[in-house]
């Protein structure tokens, strides 16, 4: 097998593997909460575990991929991602499992900031919307096969055996991409900016946390914003800086990266409180709520290749806005109907995994296309930081709201509609603000 060959494959292989697991845990979430006697609106933290450490460590990474090898830090992160999700199938109580979800998200930052500069280099300019694609699509495959496979293992083998296939199938990318020897680097400091590091991780954690659980820490959330603040004033005077400022000179770049963040922070949360939904107020199977919320991931997988080729063909940016509008008109009738029947629910789904599909492949292609290929490791880190830190934001909400509402340690069917609706409506003013954002006219020279 080539080398081009190798990288595609592996990468193929662990952008399904990372879904698979995340949306496997949110259809388990309440038969996981019932092993370890908790409320099932405590299992968010699971979630938010990978996501938070993920979003905070993506640039310093990124900054050590582009220094010592984009390759070494993919196979290095890609082999403790898996030897960590095996471990968590002997996971012994709550605490460990959330430590496992730690580690998990740290080396999946390590995996997102160099799988796309690798996939980049070994493809041809004119057919990396083709393979970008590609590679959204088995992303939303395994979104795709998470619920119900997590449905028929809840029901049979139990919720551990999800880890155990995910951590094989990480196994799986790493034997293949062993055997390349080719590495990638990218021109960039000498060194990685300790002080800039260690401001961002300490202001994304301290953010997000604190937001999850402002009821209990409302300063941390606080202090976040202040350090993060603190990052950006010292990234604008440092010679060195972790996220180089110019980059978002270019509207495009700018553009794209906020309504990445804003999509998915509008839409990520969407599948979690479903889940409950669907097993809390009708009362439905875990495996039958997961082939409910297959619509969106199915749609998802089918559509997201054809429109990276759209986008090669027609440009990025009017398939971008139309599925903004799409996914906002299925955030919109979720938050005017949040407690709806089975038929009208997958009638929304098919609003918004319509619109995720046509939004993804092509934003992706726009935010790489907008920087010179020698800055393809940091707009992987950013276009991951958006995407990722907005997925946390999701949860973090979802967290707050759900914490905000539940009034004793079982959340009633009132109290769970009622925390649904506020978050919908949330998540329709954000992908509203998207739309908007994505109809910014791009200067003629920033064009695709």
């Amino acid at each position: 097998m080539t080398t081009q060959g190798r990288i595609f494959l592996s990468v193929r292989i662990i952008s399904f593997t990372g879904a698979f697991l995340t949306t496997g845990l949110t259809i388990m979430a309440p038969i996981i909460a019932m092993s370890f006697h908790l409320p099932p609106e405590k299992l968010s933290w699971m979630l938010s575990a990978i996501l938070i450490p993920s979003a905070a460590f993506l640039l310093p990474l990124s900054k050590v991929a582009d220094l010592y090898g984009r390759r070494r830090m993919y196979t290095r992160s890609l082999l403790a991602y898996a030897l960590i999700t095996l471990s968590l199938t002997l996971t012994p109580n709550f605490f460990y499992l959330l430590t496992g979800c730690l580690l998990q998200g740290i080396s999946l930052a390590g995996i997102l900031v160099s799988y796309m500069p690798l996939l980049l280099a070994a493809t041809p300019r004119n057919r990396q919307g083709k393979y970008l694609g590609a590679c959204v699509a088995m992303t939303y495959l395994g979104l795709t096969l998470g619920p119900p496979v997590g449905g028929v293992l809840a029901g049979t083998l139990g919720w551990r055996c999800l880890f155990l296939c995910t951590g094989i199938l990480a196994c799986l990318a790493y034997g293949i991409i062993l055997p390349v020897k080719q590495e990638w680097y990218a021109p960039t400091a000498p060194f990685v900016n300790i002080v800039s590091t260690l401001l961002l991780i300490a202001g994304i954690l301290c953010f997000l946390f604190g937001l999850s659980a402002y009821l209990s820490y409302p300063y941390l959330c606080w202090l976040g914003l202040f350090l993060l603040c603190l990052f950006l004033l010292h990234e604008y005077r440092s010679r060195h800086p972790l996220l180089p400022l110019f980059l978002f000179k270019s509207l495009s770049f700018s553009a794209a990266n906020l309504t990445a963040c804003m999509q998915y922070s509008a839409t990520y949360g969407i599948t979690f409180l479903l889940s409950l939904y669907l097993q809390l107020v009708h009362n439905f199977s875990p495996l039958l709520s997961a082939v409910i919320l297959l619509i969106q991931p199915i749609l998802m997988t089918v559509l997201s290749p054809l429109a990276g080729s759209g986008a090669d063909r027609y440009g990025c940016r009017r398939m971008v806005t139309i599925g903004l509008f799409l996914s906002s008109l299925g955030l919109w009738g979720f938050a005017c109907f949040p407690h709806c029947t089975v038929e009208m629910l997958i009638l929304f789904l098919l609003f918004t995994g319509t619109g995720a599909a046509l939004f993804g492949a092509p934003n992706n292609s726009a935010i790489m296309s907008a920087v010179a290929p020698s800055y393809h490791g940091l707009a992987s880190g950013t276009l991951a930081l958006s995407r990722t830190f907005g997925q946390a934001l999701s949860m973090a909400a979802v967290t707050y709201i759900l914490a905000r509402f539940s009034s004793a340690s079982v959340l009633r069917n009132t109290e769970l509609l009622s925390a649904m609706h506020i978050a919908y409506l949330l998540f329709a003013v954000l992908s509203v603000m998207a739309v908007i954002v994505s109809l910014i006219p791009a200067p003629a020279t920033d064009r695709r």
